[in-house]
């Protein structure tokens, strides 16, 4: 969930940031749509690696969720075992 809003977050300001630079651009047109595109790759390039940490941060969560949850199975699996006389 905390991914979610830091990429809301991140596009919400990243959107605010574009208009107000618009707005208040001493610049060309020319001028301005390139500062916007420049701009813009960077931007996409901060998200890029924002998005890549939270998969890394899942992926490690997930990991260990998975690894908990086979050493309870275990656990459970071999007092049971220990219960059961066949």
């Amino acid at each position: 969930m905390e991914s979610r809003n830091l990429i809301g977050g991140l596009l919400a300001g990243a959107a605010i940031g574009v208009a107000v630079g618009i707005l208040l651009a001493p610049r060309s047109g020319d001028q301005t749509r390139k500062k916007i595109k420049r701009d813009s790759k960077h931007l996409m390039g901060g998200l890029k690696h924002s998005v890549e940490d939270s998969i890394d941060t899942l992926r490690d969560q997930y990991n260990h969720g998975i690894d908990e949850l086979a050493k309870r199975s275990k656990g459970t699996i071999a007092n049971v075992s220990d219960r059961v006389k066949i």
